[in-house]
């Protein structure tokens, strides 16, 4: 296989020798999901099955408040998420790199990690969408409709969106969801990863060139391209790379 017009840049040739070391069966750990993009209807289970720690977990009707110092892990990768109290099916989720997504941003300007526009304003919200239009005001109001955004108070308000599921304070302070649920019947979650994930250390050969490369722990890849290039590889040459 002529990899001549393949491999340029950094990313791509340090796949070419996890592609050799895989050969020889060495192997490191790499989350198995780490998906770029916002993505819906994910099992609880995939996250714990992928190295995945539950963080942090509250109803929608709690208030994060006036700092982020309580949803912030310590791991290298975060994911925020939200679900239906009593369900094991997160209803929408994105993950980064925790530094990041909890670096400050200017009001409206989210910035791109990971197939995936965050946003952390304080005194506003915390938050990500799937394109750089956002209204935080002070959460993330634009396109109420759309169900790729996630966006939580920082403050004392509490909700505010999961998604097409919004909630706002009501006269009385209780928070409604426009679904016709109080904020007790969903939930904010945190998750995080460390970078190193056990269950997943493989000394194996037996692995396709895809596998070999998202299982490596020497390879940082936070703003999902190196994955990209590999699925393009796979998909034209897949039949010859085993």
């Amino acid at each position: 296989m002529n990899t001549k017009h393949l491999f340029v840049g950094k990313k791509p040739v340090t796949a070419i020798f996890v592609f050799f070391f895989s050969i020889f069966g060495i192997q490191g750990s790499y989350a198995d999901y780490y998906p770029s993009g916002p993505q819906q209807n994910v099992s609880e289970q995939t996250l714990r099955n992928n190295g995945w720690t539950l963080f942090y977990e509250q109803t929608y009707g709690t208030a994060i408040g006036d700092t982020t110092t309580l949803i912030r892990p310590s791991g290298q990768y975060v994911i925020l998420s939200g679900k239906a109290v009593g369900s094991t099916t997160i209803l929408l989720a994105a993950a980064a790199p925790t530094t990041q997504v909890f670096t400050e941003t200017v009001l409206n300007t989210p910035q791109l990690l990971n197939g995936t526009y965050w946003y952390y304003t304080p005194n506003h919200s915390i938050g990500f969408a799937p394109t750089a239009t956002i209204n935080q005001t002070s959460a993330d109001t634009y396109d109420v409709s759309n169900p790729f955004r996630l966006s939580w108070h920082v403050g004392n308000f509490a909700g505010w969106r999961l998604g097409e599921i919004n909630a706002s304070n009501d006269a009385n302070g209780n928070i409604e969801l426009t679904d016709g649920a109080g904020g007790a019947a969903y939930l904010k979650q945190v998750w995080t990863w460390n970078g190193v994930s056990t269950a997943n250390v493989r000394r194996s050969s037996n692995l396709s060139f895809a596998q070999s490369l998202y299982s490596s722990d020497t390879l940082s890849d936070s703003d999902g391209q190196l994955r990209k290039t590999v699925d393009q590889i796979m998909n034209k040459y897949g039949s010859l790379i085993k």
